[in-house]
């Protein structure tokens, strides 16, 4: 297979074990589990925790989780919904109350339940062989001790600053009033601390303990949630959805998450084989552009919490609804429909081993730092997941109270029969689903190997800078300028990126091929892919 301009990582390989995450220290970690005994479920906990030290941006204990877990013992995918809900005073009629035309993107109001801890109890609960204390451990020590700054997240608190009023946020990222460079050991001392009373105390401590009780009172005055909200949170094991693709079944984490949009593609592009065109031609990238688009415009007009809204997935799943979709794709054009704007830092990781097991997680804040803010004395960052609810009444997903987002948070698992060949999860916001249907399609269609895949150039459709339109193609220069010029003569909106674009997602993923683990983990960001 030609290259397109870049240079290779080599990728993963093991046998025993593999983890694939966004940071050097959290991979590490996540094998010195693994070499020690513990399960996938075990592992998945404790690079978590690492990454909620070194990407504090992008993730946290502030933040929620979904995951997709393989066991190979019963060779079934679980799925936990780690997402918190809305407080008790969220609605449209208070929001006018305040005289908000909006829902901020910082600050208290955009703040919903943090889910993230009671996930982590709840999947060593069932998977898990260790205590948290002991898989708290390394994270404790990276935010009492310190861990080297890296560029993107030093970068991520230089462009937050300016916007971010929150005094604790400001004094905990921004020590001295500067902020850290590249290289400098960063250390959060009121971190490790919450840390070791979560490993002592369990998860109760963010929900009615020391850490809830000081997010009720920060929201108190301007939030929406309240002491009862956090006590009265649970994470919830489910059912994924799934679909099938050229003899592979694929497993998503459903509604209030963006999965169905992923599936919805894959359903689409099965009446297209992407092979007959070669890799990253025009043909091939405006075939995968027009059914991401087909799939956001259904995914944002039924995506909303199932306990709140009707949202038909197995009628949108249905491979005869996406027959008659297919009619709307015209080869020589680009079509209108909508899709979603990429907004979002998340961190994703895949952990496999070699007994069959794996897991892919997907947790986040949401915007860069969530909500900015810090409840005083525990170096917590909340979310600020409450700001993507709709404000449209009678929308599935319209701000209301007590109740889940629409989450951008995906991740998936892919068997053949009945055994899993691949793992992926990626950061991206709105892009994710898009970001995951071009992974999975360089694995399952052209066969590439996990690192290649997720190295391979990515599009991203959607406006994040002013005077972009809402259907901006940015799609990284790699792929040259005739297939840049192609697309634009389609009709797309066509932006050429930097050649390793930031917002193209930061994947990570495992396969498994002939009893190897073969990892990834994306250029675009600091992640390493480990195994043994």
């Amino acid at each position: 297979m030609p290259q397109i301009g870049y240079s290779r990582r080599p990728v993963a390989l093991g046998r025993a074990g593999l983890v694939a995450s966004a940071h050097p220290l959290a991979s590490l970690t996540g094998v010195d589990v693994l070499k020690s005994g513990g399960s996938v479920a075990d592992a998945a906990v404790a690079v978590n925790a690492v990454l909620a030290v070194t990407q504090p941006n992008n993730c946290g204990v502030g933040g929620d989780l979904f995951c997709l877990y393989y066991d190979a013992a019963t060779q079934r995918v679980h799925f936990l919904n780690g997402a918190g809900r809305s407080g008790s005073r969220a609605g449209l009629d208070e929001l006018n109350r305040r005289g908000l035309s909006s829902l901020p993107t910082l600050g208290p109001a955009t703040v919903s339940v943090p889910g993230c801890t009671r996930a982590w109890a709840m999947l060593l609960e069932r998977f898990g062989t260790r205590s948290l204390w002991e898989l708290l451990r390394p994270a404790i020590h990276y935010a009492e001790h310190g861990f080297p700054m890296t560029s993107i997240v030093s970068q991520a608190i230089a462009e937050l600053a300016p916007a971010n009023p929150d005094p604790e946020w400001q004094r905990i990222f921004r020590p001295d009033g500067r902020v850290p460079a590249l290289g400098e050991v960063f250390c959060q001392p009121d971190l490790a601390r919450s840390l070791r009373d979560l490993a002592a105390d369990g998860p109760d401590i963010f929900y009615t303990g020391c850490v809830g009780q000081a997010i009720a009172s920060r929201l108190e005055s301007d939030g929406f949630l309240t002491s009862q909200d956090l006590a009265a949170h649970s994470g919830e094991w489910g059912e994924p959805i799934t679909t099938t693709y050229r003899g592979h079944t694929i497993y998503q984490t459903p509604p209030p998450t963006q999965g169905l949009a992923a599936l919805l593609t894959f359903n689409l592009l099965e009446g297209f084989p992407p092979a007959r065109h070669a890799l990253h031609s025009v043909e091939h990238l405006h075939l995968l552009i027009e059914m991401v688009k087909l799939a956001y415009a259904d995914r944002d007009r039924w995506i909303g919490d199932p306990a709140h809204a009707r949202v038909p997935v197995a009628s949108l799943l249905d491979k005869e609804y996406a027959a008659e979709r297919r009619k709307d794709f015209d080869a020589k054009k680009a079509g209108t429909y909508r899709a979603g704007e990429p907004e979002g830092d998340t961190t994703g990781f895949v952990i496999a081993d070699g007994r069959g097991n794996m897991i892919t997680v997907i947790q986040s804040l949401f915007s860069a730092f969530g909500s900015g803010v810090v409840p005083p004395g525990t170096g917590v960052v909340l979310q600020n997941r409450g700001r993507h609810f709709s404000l449209e009444p009678g929308h599935p997903s319209v701000f209301a109270a007590r109740k889940r987002p629409f989450h951008t948070l995906i991740t998936s698992i892919v068997t053949r029969d009945e055994r899993p060949v691949v793992g992926v999860s990626t950061m991206g916001g709105n892009g994710q689903a898009m970001f995951h249907a071009q992974v999975l399609t360089n694995v399952l269609d052209y066969g590439l190997d996990m690192q290649e895949a997720i190295e391979r150039p990515r599009f991203l459709i959607g406006a994040f800078l002013p005077g972009e339109v809402a259907d901006t193609l940015h799609i990284e220069s790699r792929v040259g300028p005739r297939v840049l010029s192609g697309l634009a003569k389609k009709g797309h909106n066509v932006k050429a990126a930097p050649e390793l674009f930031y917002k193209a997602g930061h994947a990570q993923g495992v396969a498994l091929r002939e009893g190897t683990l073969m990892g990834g983990a994306d250029p675009r960001g600091d992640g390493v892919a480990l195994g043994f």
